[in-house]
């Protein structure tokens, strides 16, 4: 059986060209994998044109332009206004694509698919979910990261039964470790809210809560699922971006002072010096991990950071594929139905 990707081609900031490369990437060694790139048919089919493997297999979908960030989502919601969002969402709400990946706006893909999807039952709100690399070898989930700016202690709670059913599924962790971000790890420390959640937390038997954990400590790997509001979430995450932007300079600097000392055969130690950044830039580049995860909905939907090359966009494709081949959505419903019954 064909599992079908749709792609929203328009409304990212490299270009659709940078997207479609990338998507047709991702599934280049998987011939049961069609895509069905929604967007300006005539790019799309010239640059199919020059992939015949690719030609035949993918469908495109004619959609006159992007979501601006200037459409009223009133209108977007009610279908007065066509985008090429709208379209490749209504492609996974009617069954004929098992999952979308979109770099366009984060709200309106949430409002839309909200919408149009639907929540997967049990989940009162969706969240924004991501994986993200640790310095133990074992990813960690962070959620929220934007869909709910704010988020009582109950929603903190069933955030953390989200994200312990992603990781159970997606990373294969039997018992997950679920912390709160937090601005101290001290009990008595933080808002409100999220102090009721860590109570909430340490007398639910389905959570392997271990307490708190600060900004800093997001990549530690003393957690495999970290929550916070959307507001936090979001800051923090972005923040981990600025700053991982700044060491990748920092390397391509390093590695660009280096690479004339490797042409001597005498500089050995530079060579594997230079070796040695490299694995370390890849192990940190931001676009090996793109793709945040819209989850508690009933389809699976990704979302591409909008800065994503082609590289960054196939990863979001790739993790779109992951959660299709997973039956995340039904999962994380289950769980819930068994956890909060």
């Amino acid at each position: 059986m064909t599992l079908r990707i749709a792609i929203d081609t328009l409304g990212a900031d490299a270009g659709a060209a940078v997207l479609i490369d990338g998507a047709l990437d991702a599934v280049a060694a998987r011939p049961d994998i069609a895509l069905n790139l929604v967007g300006e048919p005539e790019s799309i089919r010239r640059l199919l044109s020059g992939r015949s493997d690719d030609h035949n297999r993918h469908t495109v979908t004619p959609s006159p332009r992007p979501l601006d960030l200037t459409d009223s989502l009133r209108l977007t919601l009610r279908g007065a206004l066509a985008s090429s969002m709208r379209s490749a969402i209504e492609s996974v709400a009617d069954g004929s694509c098992d999952a979308l990946v979109s770099a366009g706006s984060t709200g309106a893909l949430m409002a839309l698919s909200r919408h149009l999807v639907g929540r997967a039952q049990g989940v009162d709100r969706p969240a924004i979910a991501k994986r993200l690399p640790t310095a133990s070898g074992r990813p960690v989930w962070l959620l929220d990261l934007g869909a709910n700016l704010k988020a009582g202690p109950e929603q903190l709670h069933q955030f953390a039964h989200m994200g312990t059913a992603l990781a159970e599924s997606v990373t294969g962790i039997a018992t997950p470790r679920v912390a709160l971000l937090n601005i101290g790890s001290e009990f008595h420390k933080g808002p409100a809210n999220v102090r009721t959640a860590a109570q909430l937390l340490a007398e639910d038997n389905a959570i392997r809560h271990v307490g708190y954990v600060e900004a800093h400590d997001l990549f530690a790997g003393s957690a495999d699922v970290i929550v916070a509001e959307g507001f936090a979430g979001n800051v923090a995450l972005k923040a981990s971006e600025g700053a991982a932007q700044m060491a990748a300079h920092v390397l391509r600097e390093e590695l660009r002072r280096l690479a004339p000392l490797e042409t001597a055969a005498s500089q050995e130690p530079a060579e594997r010096v230079s070796a040695g950044l490299r694995r370390v830039f890849n192990a940190y580049n931001p676009q090996l991990y793109n793709g945040a995860s819209l989850v508690g909905l009933s389809r699976v939907i990704v979302k591409s950071h909008g800065g994503a090359d082609r590289e960054g966009f196939a990863q979001a494709v790739r993790t779109a594929i992951e959660e299709v081949e997973m039956n995340v959505p039904e999962r994380i419903a289950g769980c819930l139905a068994g956890r909060l019954a």
